[in-house]
């Protein structure tokens, strides 16, 4: 049986009801606390009219509460938030996600960017939501630049934001999901940037004149189209000499917490992947000379068996090849240089060449084809007009 309390204004007017549901006692006796929701009375209504709509109200909410459906408890944004982080970690969560998410958070909550970390779950509303974004896009929040956030990293915290109230809504403490009621900043699409083939020509003359390890780094990079992690956590075990075959099984990051850490690929999915022969025998060079610095410094040679080390044999760092790479620009008048546009370039060499949509995706490590497909919509239908010009000069129409 619901119990309905009237709340009034200053003016002595009704402006809304809250409606108390019995949930029954506990093992000793006491009284457990009601199921509670509030109706504001809308406006314009007559006095039939809003006793009507009231009892409606209060049948579905009792209905709801006896489904279960109805939660007691209403945290702060910043409390479940905290919540949802421990549950996702718990989960097994990957630890770069784990602390971007804490890192978001900390923005998400500040006061002075209008956060909501101090907010009721069931009083967020999408206008609370704009406002932080539209916070964050100003000048001083970038501690860096001085300037306001990107699109994307604005994009990130409303993907966070998104994130926390969806478990919310799993577990039945807020009705729907306000993040998919705001209006977070749109992307503007970039087509992805790609190396033109002369210029790969130039970063492979360039990097002959450096040490093997810089030379089997890039070659690899533009050889499988991996990703940064994906290379640098390739293990001896995994290179196969005698068929020209790695296998990627091992993500090497960095994070301030951890430091250097192995985890595993971006999918959860480990893949083979060709190489040239030529690649393989820069490869069996560098594992040569690898095996003479091991026995040179003996002792003080940590035997992780990474392919790419540090001068003592631990994982070399993954922020690094960043250095390496703008000062072989600068040497070589070269383009810019980052291991995503070598493997934009692989997908767009591919693509041209006519492999197919599946294949292209597999050895790219997408989780789905439609990943591939969105990121090179535009090679695609270039690639769609050139079949299109061999069926017109093939067949007579």
């Amino acid at each position: 049986m619901a119990t309905i309390i009237p709340r009034k204004n200053k003016q002595g007017d009704i402006i809304s009801y809250q409606i108390h549901v019995f949930r029954g006692r506990s093992s000793d006796g006491h009284k457990l606390k009601p199921y509670i929701k509030t109706w504001k009375v809308p406006q314009g209504l007559s006095e039939k009219k809003i006793q009507k709509e009231l009892n409606k109200f209060v049948v579905q909410f009792e209905i709801e509460c006896g489904k279960g459906n109805v939660s007691i408890d209403n945290p702060t944004f910043e409390q479940y938030a905290r919540y949802v982080i421990e549950l996702k970690e718990r989960n097994g969560a990957k630890h770069r996600t784990i602390y971007r998410y804490k890192s978001l958070l900390e923005r998400v909550i500040d006061v002075n960017c209008n956060g909501i970390g101090h907010l009721k779950l069931q009083d967020i509303r999408a206008e609370h939501l704009n406002r932080l974004y539209i916070t964050l896009s100003k000048d001083g929040q970038n501690q860096i630049t001085g300037k306001g956030l990107s699109e994307k990293t604005i994009l990130e915290h409303h993907r966070f934001i998104s994130t926390v109230l969806s478990q919310a809504v799993k577990e039945q403490i807020i009705p729907y999901n306000t993040a998919q009621r705001a209006t977070p900043p749109k992307l503007p699409k970039h087509e992805a940037e790609c190396f033109e083939i002369d210029e790969v020509q130039k970063i492979i003359q360039a990097v002959q004149t450096k040490s093997l390890k810089w030379q089997a780094l890039i070659y690899l990079f533009i050889a499988t189209g991996a990703r940064r992690g994906e290379i640098l956590g390739l293990q001896w075990e995994s290179v196969d000499f005698e068929n020209n075959s790695l296998y990627l099984c091992n993500n090497l990051l960095y994070s301030p917490e951890k430091g250097i850490y192995s985890t595993t690929l971006k999918t959860g999915e480990n893949r083979h992947v060709s190489i040239p022969q030529d690649v393989t025998n820069v490869l069996k060079l560098l594992q040569q000379q690898q095996s003479r610095v091991k026995r040179a410094i003996n002792k003080e040679w940590k035997d992780t068996g990474y392919v790419f080390t540090q001068k003592d044999g631990k994982p070399m760092h993954p922020d690094s090849m960043t250095s390496f790479f703008r000062r072989l620009e600068k040497e070589f008048n070269l383009p810019h240089i980052n291991p995503h546009k070598f493997r934009h370039t692989q997908a767009s060499v591919l693509i041209n060449k006519g492999v197919d949509i599946v294949s292209v995706s597999k050895r790219l490590g997408h989780s789905k084809t439609s990943t591939t497909s969105d990121i090179y919509a535009h090679l695609l239908k270039n690639s769609d007009e050139k079949v299109s010009n061999v069926i017109d000069d093939t067949f007579s129409f």
